[in-house]
């Protein structure tokens, strides 16, 4: 094996570790569920700024504006908790995109939106700061998605729980 082999497959040793993934989903879950707490409250002034973007239609924005809270914390407990890993962490993936296509489009558009709603009204952040921080959770969603580790996940138990369940129950 030459180096460039044996780097590349102890980067993957890293990214595939149990340790790393149990954090990214510590770390991906908690900030869905904190963004999510902070702007339950707010869903108001969320449609509002959701609006000045001008990509959705004003019925969509606030379709999304109220969906996007209770979603956000929804994923964020899948995550920490390991249930459906593989699904929560594609739409928190899918909902990370949105954020960073919403805000480059905005940037593009020269919208002068300067703070971004990402946690309410909680940590108001520049947009250039908040993308940033999505390019990065937007990492931590695909390190979730392709490593699908189950370590301290819920879902392998429920899954053999279920399993000793049924075989008990044919047994009878």
């Amino acid at each position: 094996m030459d180096a460039l082999s044996i780097k590349a497959k102890r980067v993957g040793q890293v990214l595939s570790h149990r340790y790393l993934t149990l954090g990214t989903r510590i770390a991906l879950g908690g900030v869905f569920i904190f963004a999510g707490a902070a702007k339950l409250g707010y869903v108001d002034t969320l449609i509002w700024e959701i609006n000045q973007y001008h990509i959705l239609p004003h019925s969509l924005a606030t379709i999304y504006g109220h969906v996007l809270p209770p979603l956000e914390i929804a994923l964020g407990f899948l995550l920490v908790v390991g249930l459906f890993l593989r699904s929560s962490a594609s739409v928190s993936g899918l909902v990370v995109l949105s954020f960073i296509i919403a805000k480059i489009t905005a940037l593009a558009r020269g919208l002068g939106i300067s703070i971004c709603p990402c946690f309410g009204p909680a940590v108001p952040l520049l947009v250039v700061h908040s993308l940033a921080i999505d390019f990065v959770l937007l990492a931590l969603a695909f390190q979730i998605l392709f490593h699908r580790g189950e370590f301290l996940s819920l879902g392998p138990w429920l899954s053999s729980k279920a399993e000793a369940e049924e075989e008990s129950g044919e047994g009878s």
